[in-house]
């Protein structure tokens, strides 16, 4: 991915420079065309092929650079914010059981005026609650403990839910478990987002609150509105999240999928065949 990401790096900076120069020749000739065609019209001739030469030179390179580089940008910067990230968080709530955080997750949302939903079921999956206001949605579940199977089967009934059950194309939503034990390989979901839409319209994050060690995993270190919800309702804290609720360890989940992606190609990624998680 380093590697991936240089090449990256140098033809965004070939891109940045042709289109800047070749902008301000063209501005420059618009303006002094005037009088280079009082000079000698051969040469205003030349100037006119040179300035469609670089309006060409200029849409070759950003064709190259976003059909080669524009729909893998998003999806390794969100890996390289996993890789960033600290491996958990600390809860400031002192509720040590799943019930009680849970009923007092639900207390905070309803003082902040979020329609709620208690005991759902969506596609014969049991939610605790769920909060929402305008385009912000909130998934809890309450289990003994979370695997990886965990959090896939429950994040399809939520992208279900959303999208096609409220028809919704806009929002952000976090998918949160609150456990007394979360298992490593759920750990490594951790700090998923799943965009949906083209243009990623809705995106969805996923929380793990160990109650029994106060850990919250999640993604905490992007400025989003499902970071400020992870922390606000989950966490009990504000945003930014201080230094005393940031866990100082890298987990080992982020030590392989940075040895994962050492084999990330382009080639792979356009087909799918491609695997983060």
């Amino acid at each position: 991915m380093r590697e991936f990401r240089k090449k990256q790096k140098r033809l965004y900076n070939l891109m940045k420079a042709i289109t800047i120069i070749g902008a301000a020749a063209i501005f420059v000739y618009i303006g002094a065309k005037p009088y280079v065609e009082d000079v000698s019209n051969t040469a205003a001739m030349i100037c006119n092929y040179v300035c469609d030469a670089l309006v060409i030179i200029i849409m070759v390179v950003l064709f190259t650079y976003f059909s080669k580089y524009g729909k893998s940008d998003s999806f390794l910067t969100s890996i390289e914010n996993e890789l960033s990230d600290t491996g958990y968080y600390l809860t400031s709530r002192s509720e040590k059981e799943t019930v009680s955080y849970t009923n007092a997750m639900l207390e905070d949302f309803k003082s902040c005026g979020y329609m709620l939903n208690s005991n759902i079921e969506i596609n014969e999956f049991e939610f605790d609650f769920k909060a929402e206001k305008k385009k912000e949605f909130f998934y809890c579940i309450s289990l003994d403990d979370v695997d990886r199977n965990d959090v896939h089967a429950y994040l399809d009934c939520v992208i279900y839910d959303i999208t096609v059950k409220n028809l919704k194309r806009k929002g952000n939503a976090v998918l949160c478990f609150i456990t007394d034990k979360a298992e490593d390989d759920a750990i490594a979901l951790s700090k998923m987002i799943t965009p949906l839409g083209k243009k990623e319209q809705i995106k969805i994050a996923v929380a793990i609150c160990e109650v029994s060690s106060g850990r919250v995993y999640f993604l905490g270190n992007v400025k989003t509105k499902c970071q400020q919800l992870t922390a606000n309702f989950v966490m009990n804290c504000d945003v930014p999240i201080k230094e005393q609720y940031i866990g100082k360890e890298r987990l080992p989940f982020q030590d392989e999928l940075e040895e994962k992606m050492k084999s990330f190609n382009i080639k792979d990624f356009k087909a799918g065949t491609f695997n983060a998680h």
